[in-house]
């Protein structure tokens, strides 16, 4: 193929070997594999990149051609259009898969692969930190000249994650853990409801309710108990609340941006892939996971322990990948006497695997009936650690930090 040509040309042309490893250069070579696996053996071997001569000998067939460009020009020509080729005989051959054996093993197929070649074109970036300390510098004051709100992340509403982690920001993975039942989606909800006011679009992902439930409660949660409606007149479909629900539903949402949301409804499979793609499809600002137990795990895991960590690790590769943050819902199951605190990190059987993937983990506990939630952090990476209170009305919406006990 004419840009493994040019390619395996710039790389003999500069000498730049290191380089062509460290852009990833390897992952593009289909029908010169054994140029590129000469080169490799040559270098190791003899700690400089083979000269035309060499190759020449080796591979008397070989073209060589002219290269007057940078090598990373012929790097990234050669990278995309190499995903562009995988690409389409991917996608010829779950055809004929899908013709042959039918769907489901047309999508096996198709999830596998892609899954190969996604790693492919999300290759690690390497930066020399010491040469680019002027860029840091920049943009630090760039930063510092800013107003708080907009240096900030992601709003999530709650003045001590604002104020002490930073809102929600770019490349974050956060966990929201908590026993069964004590308000860990409300939370989740919340946040999204938050940021949807200050501007920004979120995409909920929920396996555990349907379209209508979401649109109940997220419409509490905006109204925050203006007394237009509660959440118990929704779901009974109040007659005398009709009027202004409609009329206070046009004044928030007419015109607006959206707030995207994903339910179990017609999915087969929801997995890290599924994630990856509906990011694709609305370029959220923040996505929501509700929950982590039911999302299938694409890597093919044979335990829940090994998928709850294959899907650690994918969704916070994902939220560092699309720059977006990504909140995780997770449950963790109540052992005896532990119903009167938030879990502790220790207490979940991915810890391990959760304190090195994520930057936030907060615990949530609520006692039955309670109108208090109780929000302690178990892990933070770029902060201290703190804990709040809130009072909140699920009913009305209506919630209210709270420190003082």
């Amino acid at each position: 193929m004419n840009y493994e040509v040019r390619l395996l040309n710039a790389i003999v042309d500069s000498g730049s070997y290191i380089d062509a490893i460290t852009e990833g250069a390897e992952n593009v070579f289909l029908e010169y594999k054994d140029i590129w696996g000469f080169i490799v053996k040559h270098h190791d071997e003899h700690q400089k990149t083979p000269s035309k001569d060499t190759i020449k000998h080796h591979f008397p067939d070989f073209d060589f051609v002219a290269t007057p460009e940078p090598l990373k020009y012929y790097i990234d020509e050669a990278k995309r259009e190499s995903l562009a080729y995988q690409t389409r005989m991917i996608v010829s051959k779950s055809n004929n898969i899908l013709n042959e054996l039918g769907a489901k093993d047309a999508l096996s197929f198709l999830m596998e692969q892609t899954s190969r070649l996604y790693k492919f074109s999300s290759s690690l970036k390497d930066t020399d930190l010491a040469a680019e300390w002027q860029d840091r510098a920049r943009e630090l004051r760039e930063r510092s000249e800013r107003p708080e709100k907009d240096y900030m992340g992601i709003p999530s509403g709650i003045t001590v994650i604002d104020k002490t982690f930073g809102g929600w920001q770019p490349g974050d993975f956060i966990v929201l853990l908590g026993w069964t039942g004590v308000g860990k989606s409300f939370i989740a909800r919340l946040f999204a409801a938050n940021a949807w006011r200050a501007g920004y679009r979120p995409l909920i992902i929920s396996l555990e309710m349907n379209k209508q439930q979401e649109g109940q409660r997220l419409d509490t949660l905006l109204s925050n108990g203006e007394g237009h409606f509660t959440n118990t007149d929704l779901v009974r479909a109040s007659a005398e609340i009709v009027d202004a629900y409609e009329a206070w539903a046009e004044e928030t949402f007419e015109g607006k941006h959206p707030i995207h949301l994903v339910t179990s409804e017609g999915l087969e499979t929801a997995d890290q892939m599924m994630v990856q793609a509906k990011i694709d499809q609305y370029h959220p600002d923040m996505v929501i996971l509700d929950y982590h137990g039911l999302f299938d795990d694409a890597s093919g895991a044979k335990t829940e322990t090994e998928k709850a960590k294959n899907l650690s690790k994918a969704f916070k590769r994902l939220a560092v990948k699309n720059a977006v943050p990504i909140i995780d819902v997770a449950a963790v199951t109540m052992a005896d006497g532990h119903s009167e605190r938030p879990p502790e990190l220790e207490e979940v059987a991915w810890s391990k695997q959760l304190a090195y993937d994520a930057d936030l983990v907060l615990a949530i506990h609520r006692e039955p009936s309670s109108d208090l939630f109780q929000i302690v952090s178990r892990k933070v990476r770029r902060a201290t650690h703190f804990a709040f209170f809130l009072r909140w009305n699920l009913d009305t919406g209506k919630w209210t930090e709270e420190w003082d006990f």
